[in-house]
């Protein structure tokens, strides 16, 4: 009888074994077809990620890079995030969006998987201006599709050219919602002015500056600082003697953005004198890092206020937050905290004290076309204060009514005017019966993350 020797035999076993492989691996790279990228991510998330000892000390080249990112998040983490496309992220990061023009506030029908858009407010000279939207109106389906738990996100972000939204009209009478008239809009890449709104209200011999201020954003050029420093400017010239800052929908920005706007509200002793406006905490090895190259005064560990060319020199300022007023919108408030007197009317903002880099795999080896936006950093103020998991809470608690609104910059709207009140002494504002339509407000963890505060060490640049 023939027997096959025994060397044909373990070869032709070793050729079925690398077939196989190559099966499963179409790219013959037995580490995986994802092996340099991961490989940049987990170094990275290794030095910068606040909880880095969560990082896997091997790099699995088989997951993709979104779900090896993942892999690695402390369970709590919300807030970081990896996109493969850099160049778009940090042309959003600087506030140019695909985008019809409208801030969206969503919400479920209590009892049903039912979700609806209130607009929060409208971008000037926007596609949705030029439609006629405006703060208030209410979107029950995109493109025909009702809104549900399941896909309002997917719906209100997705990329299409163009988008039906089919309204819904409010009835106070019958405390219900309808189904209303259609509109077609036309996205546009956008550069969005977060200095949405100012105004200077004169109330018995008093004269207000109102800001209404969407995003924590530099833009190109810093054209978006120049926005702020315009509109406190006007409010210097003008003489205003108190500050309305309305945060309500602001959920953050970079960290640069806020000092900007710190180094105007404060008094002009402490910009002289340079005081500790925000501290840095990061991971153990990190934050040895800086101590040691840069020192305790570092500006990786110390943000300080600086001398501002328009100081308005205040003793106080009013914000108007809701939970939509996150990250960069929180880190200004108790970053004035221990200087002045910061008086906060609305509702609790979100609670979110940690920060991120924005890093980018153009200078990894070799290139890739990835960014990530990992947690950081917790920040708190000069007082040590953070961990605000519950949000800021306001000191005076007002509660807008969405399907009611008063237009962005009406004295009449409930948080407005509660300021208006407490400046000027004025009879306190008459109360408003508002909608029992029984809803929960949602988050949008896209919008969250977006508004993540952002932080540059200026060795990453």
């Amino acid at each position: 009888m023939y027997k096959r020797p025994l060397s044909l035999l373990l070869v032709f076993i070793t050729l079925l074994f690398i077939a196989s492989s190559c099966k499963n691996n179409p790219s013959g790279n037995d580490k995986g077809e994802y092996l340099e990228i991961n490989s940049w991510v987990q170094s990275q998330m290794e030095r910068y990620y606040f909880w880095n000892e969560l990082v896997p000390e091997e790099v699995d080249g088989v997951l993709p890079p979104e779900d090896f990112f993942a892999s690695m998040l402390e369970p709590s983490d919300n807030f970081s995030y990896i996109s493969d496309d850099a160049q778009s992220l940090l042309a959003e990061l600087n506030g140019s969006s695909y985008t019809a023009g409208f801030s969206p506030a969503f919400g479920r029908f209590s009892g049903t998987d039912d979700v609806f858009i209130v607009v929060e407010f409208v971008y000037p000279g926007s596609p949705a201006e030029n439609a006629g939207i405006e703060r208030g109106d209410i979107i029950l389906e995109i493109n025909g599709q009702g809104l549900t738990i399941d896909n309002y996100l997917d719906l209100y972000y997705d990329e299409s050219e163009t988008t039906t939204y089919t309204f819904g009209e409010y009835d106070p009478e019958q405390n219900s919602v309808s189904l209303g008239g259609s509109t077609t809009l036309t996205k546009a890449e956008l550069s969005l002015d977060p200095v949405v709104y100012t105004d200077i209200i004169e109330v018995n011999s008093q004269k207000i500056g109102y800001l209404f201020y969407a995003r924590f954003l530099t833009g190109e050029e810093n054209q978006f600082i120049e926005s702020v420093d315009n509109a406190l400017s006007e409010f210097a010239n003008q003489g205003i003697t108190e500050l309305v800052v309305d945060l309500r929908y602001n959920p953050g920005g970079r960290i640069s953005a806020a000092k900007n706007l710190a180094n105007s509200i404060a008094p002009s002793a402490v910009t002289a004198n340079e005081e500790a406006f925000i501290r840095y905490n990061y991971n153990a090895e990190l934050e040895q890092y800086y101590i040691e190259q840069e020192g305790l005064d570092s500006p990786n560990l110390v943000s300080r206020f600086s001398a501002d060319p328009t100081n308005l020199n205040l003793e106080r300022a009013y914000f108007l937050t809701t939970s939509g007023s996150a990250s960069a919108s929180e880190l200004l408030i108790i970053g004035l905290r221990p200087y002045m007197d910061v008086i906060m009317i609305g509702t609790p903002t979100y609670g979110k004290f940690y920060g991120s880099y924005v890093l980018t795999g153009e200078n990894a080896s070799p290139p890739n076309n990835y960014a990530m936006v990992p947690v950081t950093l917790k920040y708190e103020n000069a007082n040590g204060f953070s961990d605000f998991r519950d949000g800021l809470a306001p000191d005076y608690t007002v509660e807008e009514d969405l399907f009611q609104p008063k237009a962005i910059g009406d004295t009449t709207d409930v948080l407005l005017a509660k300021a208006i009140q407490l400046i000027t002494g004025a009879d306190e504002p008459a109360a408003k019966v508002p909608s029992r339509i029984p809803y929960q407000l949602l988050d949008d963890p896209i919008k969250l993350r977006k508004g993540n505060v952002l932080f540059e060490d200026e060795k990453l640049k």
